[in-house]
């Protein structure tokens, strides 16, 4: 069993209907039942109440009277209130009431110009969107003598001036999630993150400096040449490992021998060695445990400056130091 709905607010604005139809009076009007055709204009309502405010205009021609040979043209006015139950998607029932003149041209028997009510029902039928058809039956009581009227008519309804879209609020952008800020990352663990790590991957237990270097003292500790003697004049130097190393007992160091090009290489490999050897020495004198000391040789493989000229190979003969825990 179908149920009763009400209607949805429909698209558009407006509607006309142009309808014909047949009009059966009281039988003692003394007047024939007659045909009429007329016009409705509808306003539609976005209401729960009132679904259409309907203005309408009937005609009947030649109407003729029962009891004499006269006749009457019948204009009829009138506005209705609607309210509509929907069936299906396409199909709905209606209810109307509401007031209305009629006006005849040639009075007769009693009968003339008078205010009348009405109400009545029908069936609503969209064909297409654009289109319905319609069927209707009244019943108009007039105010004056309470003769009434049987009305019956069919039309289509045609609807335009399309409604506005109801503004959708647009809901508010969802602010983007706060990323969980992001561990700095030290890929080789040397205390230094990677973003600010300018030697990536030292090895393991490497000491190093700020930009995540291998920490490297320069000791300035210079040989003559072909030699491997400390000298004097550098002690200094070596003296500020030893204090390093004494502050920091975690710590190990390795003196690197180094030397010119001036030589074969392996004379120049067998010099570094000795160079290296000799700083290690002076570090034991100075209070520097043997087994926190080793030594490498690197001969003329690592040079810091030209070896062209004089000053430039007094600079390649040296001993680095390299910090370890």
């Amino acid at each position: 069993m179908a149920t009763l709905a009400l209607a949805a607010p429909t698209a558009y604005n407006y509607e006309v209907t142009p309808t014909i139809g047949g009009v059966y009076p009281e039988g003692n009007l003394d007047i024939h039942s007659q045909l009429t055709y007329g016009l409705r204009f509808g306003i539609n309502l976005d209401s729960n109440i009132v679904s259409q405010i309907e203005l309408g205009y009937d005609r009947s021609d030649d109407v003729d009277y029962e009891k004499s040979s006269k006749e009457t043209n019948i204009n009829r006015y009138y506005a209705n209130v609607v309210k509509e139950y929907k069936l299906t998607p396409e199909t709905a029932l209606y209810a109307l009431v509401g007031l209305g003149h009629e006006d005849m041209s040639n009075s007769e028997n009693g009968n003339g110009d008078s205010m009348f009510a009405q109400y009545g029902g029908g069936v609503k039928y969209w064909v297409t969107d654009n289109f319905a058809l319609k069927a209707e039956v009244r019943h108009a009581v007039k105010f004056d003598h309470g003769d009434n009227n049987l009305f019956y008519s069919l039309g289509f309804a045609i609807p335009f001036s399309p409604k506005a879209a109801p503004v959708v609020a647009k809901a508010e952008p969802k602010p983007a999630p706060v990323a969980a800020p992001v561990a700095p990352k030290d890929s080789d663990m040397d205390g230094v993150y990677d973003d600010k790590d300018k030697c990536p991957n030292t090895p393991k237990g490497t000491v190093v400096d700020a930009d995540g270097c291998t920490k490297i003292i320069r000791l300035h500790v210079k040989f003559d040449f072909d030699k491997s003697v400390v000298k004097p004049a550098f002690m200094p130097e070596i003296q500020k490992v030893a204090d390093f190393m004494k502050q920091n007992p975690g710590y190990s160091v390795v003196l690197e021998g180094h030397t010119d090009s001036k030589g074969s290489d392996a004379y120049n490999q067998k010099l570094s060695d000795s160079r290296a050897k000799a700083v290690a020495k002076a570090l034991s004198n100075l209070g520097v445990a043997a087994a926190k000391v080793t030594t490498e040789a690197y001969g003329e493989s690592k040079p810091v400056a030209t070896n062209d000229t004089e000053a430039g190979r007094a600079e390649n003969r040296r001993v680095d130091a390299l910090f370890k825990k």
